[in-house]
Parts: structure tokens; sequence; C-alpha cells
């Protein structure tokens, strides 16, 4: 949730923000959060009672949609700056207003671009990984 707050403050005006994918192309700009995974949990001291202080390593999808009316460059300029975006959400998120948050930081992205009908498309999948401790 926090990224996700982020993320409406640090898009560009005109971009669509949303919590999941709307299925929807009546934006030339989105972005989205996607699938989020638990990688890795991992106890990280030893102490008496039932709660041991673990590790937690998960990953948050961030997408991201241009649509650009017949130029592919336009389209893949634009879904840079939304990669920027994320970045700049991502730093933006304030360590002390999420409990037991360590760090989250983008780790991958990969982006597709492509001409259709519809005009020129440019996809962005960003991996954010998130790593926190828990008690």
């Amino acid at each position: 949730m926090a990224l996700f707050e982020a993320l409406k403050t640090t898009v560009p005006t005109g971009v669509q923000c949303t919590y999941a994918e709307t299925g929807k192309a009546d934006r030339r700009q989105q972005v989205w959060l996607g699938a989020s995974t638990d990688d890795d949990l991992a106890p990280v001291a030893m102490r008496d009672g039932p709660r041991k202080p673990t590790s937690v390593t998960g990953y948050v999808e961030a997408h991201a949609l241009v649509i650009s009316p017949g130029n592919p460059i336009d389209a893949e300029r634009g879904v840079y700056v939304l990669r920027d975006a994320i970045t700049g959400a991502c730093a933006a998120v304030d360590r002390n207003s999420v409990p037991g948050l360590v760090d989250m930081r983008p780790e991958s992205a990969s982006v597709e671009t492509s001409e259709t009908t519809d005009g020129a498309y440019s996809a962005l999948t960003m991996r954010v990984r998130v790593r926190g401790r828990v008690t």
C-alpha cells in the first residue's frame, strides 16, 4: 500500500495510476501494481518464546503502459519516464511509516515495444524487491 500511495504522487499528471490492471486501454499512459510474492523467510536471531525475529524478502511487480499514435520512439520514451517515476516512488516510501520495512528498491525491468493498428505501445514490467524484518 505504501508503494501505491507513493506512486500516485510521483507519476506525471495525466497518467492513470491504479492498484491493479483495469483491463481497459482507454488511457494513453497507465501504471499499476501486479503480482507480489514472499520469496524468502529466514530467522535472523534465536531467542526464547514463540516469536523469532525473521527477515522477509518479497517482490512486487509494477507495470506501466504507454500508447502513442504511430510513434514507437515516443511510446518507449514515455515508458522510461514512468520507470523513473516508479524508481522515485520506491525511494519516496518512508521506512518509518511501514512497520518492519528495511528496504524497497527496483531490481530489474523489461520493456516491450510494438506497433498495432491502435498505434505504438510500450509496456514496462519492473520487479521491486521489498525487504523487511518481523518479530
